[in-house]
C-alpha cells in the first residue's frame, strides 16, 4: 500500500495534496456534525433556563425556533444579524432582567411551535 502512496506523491503530487485536504475537511465536518448532533439531542440542552453566559443563537437552538423568534421576543431589530454578545449584556442594553427574557421566549417559542403544528 504505503508504495501506491510513494506513487501518486511523486507522480500526482497536487491532486494527492487535493485528496488529503478534502479528506481532513471531510474528517473535521462530520465529527463537527456527529457531536453538534449529541449535543443538542440532549434533553438537559432543551428549553434551558437562561443564564447570563448564553447568546441568542444559544436559546434558539436550545428552544428549537428560529433566530427570528428570540429577536421578537426581546424586541430586537428582526434585520439585524444575530449578535455573538452575552444575554447579560443584551439585558442591559434592552432593560429587561433574565426571568423577563426567559418568559418572553417561552411564550414566543410555544406560539411558534403550536403555529406549526407541534405539541
Amino acid at each position: 500500500m504505503w508504495h501506491r502512496v510513494k506513487d501518486l506523491w511523486a507522480h500526482n503530487r497536487i491532486a494527492f495534496l487535493a485528496f488529503v485536504a478534502i479528506l481532513g475537511l471531510t474528517g473535521f465536518f462530520g465529527v463537527r456534525t456527529v457531536s453538534q448532533s449529541i449535543y443538542w439531542a440532549d434533553p438537559a440542552r432543551q428549553n434551558q433556563a437562561l443564564a447570563e453566559w448564553m447568546t441568542p443563537r444559544y436559546v434558539a437552538r436550545s428552544y428549537a425556533v428560529p433566530p427570528e423568534v428570540v429577536k421578537a421576543a426581546w424586541g430586537l431589530d428582526p434585520d439585524s444579524p444575530l449578535r455573538r454578545a452575552s444575554l447579560e449584556t443584551i439585558a442591559a442594553e434592552i432593560g429587561l432582567s433574565l426571568t423577563e427574557m426567559e418568559s418572553r421566549v417561552t411564550q414566543a417559542a410555544a406560539a411558534w411551535h403550536q403555529g406549526r403544528g407541534h405539541d
